[in-house]
């Protein structure tokens, strides 16, 4: 079990503590509107109402124990920056923020942010992905140059076993799960063996650098 501190309980903040206490994970989660912290009660281990740009608050909370800060405080620069500033003073390990503009996003790096993420701007691109190539169904960044890809089997692949497709050798990505449907319309997720053979409604779930993921893409739109 990891320890998190949530620091804002808008939409994001609400979502990222909810989940992450869904999974079993320890969930501090602060905000200084009471409303949004009543709301929020069943969903973190704790929710308090605190001023969290106040240091010696978040040290009375403990919060330079957790493993990791999320902070989330919508289009308030200052504030986010501030209790940036703050969770690095405190040594805390991993630092999440979300920022509002690419100038936002640098100054949060420089003063100790470990991951910076623009929500909006990230969920845009994924579904312009997916409206420009319907046979893509997502791909996610999970670092600057390391993404996952949902994609539809290409032609050239299907009929064959993953030992004969020899995917990591011929296209530098890795086969990390397949994706079919059901007779219900739903998607069953498969890990499959070297034997499984490739079927024209499979989604591959393939992880790589950018650069080779774009190319494997290239092989999907023929």
């Amino acid at each position: 079990m990891r320890r998190f501190a949530v620091i804002g309980a808008g939409t994001f903040g609400a979502a990222m503590a909810e989940t992450l206490y869904e999974e079993n994970n320890e969930v501090i989660l602060i905000d200084i509107d009471s409303a949004r912290v009543q709301d929020m009660q069943d969903s973190a281990t704790q929710a308090i109402q605190a001023d969290a740009t106040d240091m010696e608050t978040l040290r009375t909370l403990g919060i330079n124990d957790v493993d990791c800060a999320i902070v989330s405080l919508g289009e308030r620069i200052d504030l986010s920056t501030l209790v940036t500033l703050h969770l690095k003073e405190m040594g805390v390990p991993e630092i999440v923020v979300k920022a509002t503009t690419v100038e936002h996003g640098k100054i949060l790096k420089l003063i100790g942010a470990t991951e910076v993420i623009f929500p909006e701007k990230q969920m845009a691109q994924r579904v312009a992905r997916r409206l420009s190539a319907p046979n893509i169904y997502d791909q996610i960044a999970l670092a600057d140059d390391l993404s996952v890809l949902e994609v539809l089997a290409p032609a050239e692949l299907v009929g064959k076993t993953l030992k004969d497709l020899r995917l990591r050798d011929q296209y530098k990505v890795n086969l990390i799960a397949i994706r079919e449907p059901t007779p219900r319309g739903e998607m069953h997720t498969i890990l499959p063996r070297a034997e499984f053979r490739i079927r024209e409604d499979h989604v591959l779930v393939v992880v790589g650098l950018d650069e080779d993921i774009e190319v494997f893409k290239g092989i999907s739109r023929h």
